[in-house]
């Protein structure tokens, strides 16, 4: 889920970009270091480093213009569908293992109405796999597992399942908050110069790129600070992040399988395969 800290990183990264085009490892556009922090700064370490021809650029959120936008709670949604790498098939009353192994995935077997769940272990194999499940149906009817093939011999119907572990995810509220981008510099100039580069590219952006999400930009107002007598020269930049709080949740996939109606019962019919995250 998206917080302040979120943002003010996502706008750290964005003004270093500015100020290091070519990266941190070369010079800046001033040429002499530059200081890009979220938060506050220090001001005897400010003063200290601005002596030093070494300007600053803080991110802190202003507590004066922030506003609930909406509380309404959104449908959830797939942000990380389950990846599956296993699979089962079934030919009359023989399920086989198919696929490579990998964690987090359980195997289901739904015979005669019965469910049988194991859970895929990072040290197991398809034939693993199959004497594993093979041993849960046995508790109630006769089951033999050879190499990655599974047969149950009485069995009336049998389903075979795989399902994953996914992330899902829901908007809680949506929120606005205004951030204060101030640019310290012992001269005008550098100050300028840091000030004009940032500004010029956030204002040509609508949104602003966050983990989960995007989030809307716009520019609210400007100030200018000048204290010759301390050789301190700032200038503040106000821009409104509208974002929304997103809660995410592991989702465990429900799989029906390819189910099998062997002779005496009532109908014989496959059905394909299908998925669906809940």
């Amino acid at each position: 889920m998206a917080d302040l800290s979120d943002v003010s990183n996502a706008l750290v990264t964005l003004v270093t970009g500015v100020v290091y085009p070519n990266g941190s490892s070369q010079p800046s556009i001033t040429g002499n270091p530059v200081l890009v922090y979220s938060g506050w700064p220090n001001m005897t370490q400010l003063k200290t480093d601005l002596q030093a021809n070494k300007a600053h650029v803080s991110i802190f959120p202003t507590t004066s213009h922030q506003r609930h936008k909406s509380t309404a709670f959104s449908d959830w949604t797939v942000s990380v569908p389950p990846a599956n790498t296993l699979a089962l098939s079934l030919a009359g009353q023989t399920v086989m293992v198919n696929g490579t192994v990998s964690t987090p995935q359980n195997v289901v077997l739904l015979i005669d109405g019965r469910a049988y769940v194991y859970a895929v272990q990072a040290s197991d194999t398809p034939a693993s796999i199959a004497t594993a499940l093979a041993a849960l149906v046995a508790v109630d009817q006769p089951a033999s597992a050879t190499g990655p093939s599974i047969t149950i011999p009485g069995a009336t119907t049998i389903s075979p399942r795989v399902g994953g572990i996914g992330t899902v995810q829901r908007e809680t509220r949506r929120q606005e908050r205004t951030f204060l981008i101030s640019t310290w510099a012992n001269g005008a100039a550098p100050r300028d110069l840091i000030a004009g580069k940032v500004d010029a590219v956030l204002s040509g952006l609508v949104r602003l790129t966050l983990p989960d999400q995007g989030a809307a930009l716009r520019y609210k107002r400007g100030l200018q600070h000048d204290d010759a007598t301390n050789l301190i020269y700032r200038r503040d930049l106000r821009y409104a992040v509208e974002y929304s709080t997103i809660v995410t949740e592991t989702a465990y996939q429900i799989a029906t399988g390819v189910e099998n109606v062997t002779a005496g019962a009532s109908m014989g019919a496959q059905f394909p395969v299908r998925t669906v995250v809940e």
